[in-house]
């Protein structure tokens, strides 16, 4: 298990409350299945897609500045230190 730091940003951040933790996970995958029992249901419905379990559309996650679709996915593997950040969807205009 990899010792890493969690960012959360925006609406993520509003659902967790805090504006990072660290925890020991594996995977992306098994980062988010700790994420979704530390913070429960509202975590859940607000970035996790039910029918898939991954992501939400146009949540974004990156494991040290790269998005995790330029990486392994959800099964990018984890090292000690390294830092990972949860995005909402970005809007403008």
């Amino acid at each position: 298990m990899a010792r890493v730091t969690v960012k959360f940003f925006a609406t993520v951040r509003e659902v967790t409350g805090v504006k990072s933790i660290e925890l020991e996970a594996n995977t992306i995958r098994d980062l988010l299945d700790i994420l979704k029992t530390t913070y429960g249901e509202r975590f859940t419905n607000t970035v996790i897609d039910s029918e898939s379990g991954n992501l939400k559309q146009f949540y974004s996650c990156m494991v040290n500045g790269k998005r995790i679709e330029l990486l392994n996915g959800y099964d990018t593997l984890l090292s000690d230190n390294d830092a990972v950040a949860l995005f909402p969807p970005v809007g403008g205009g």
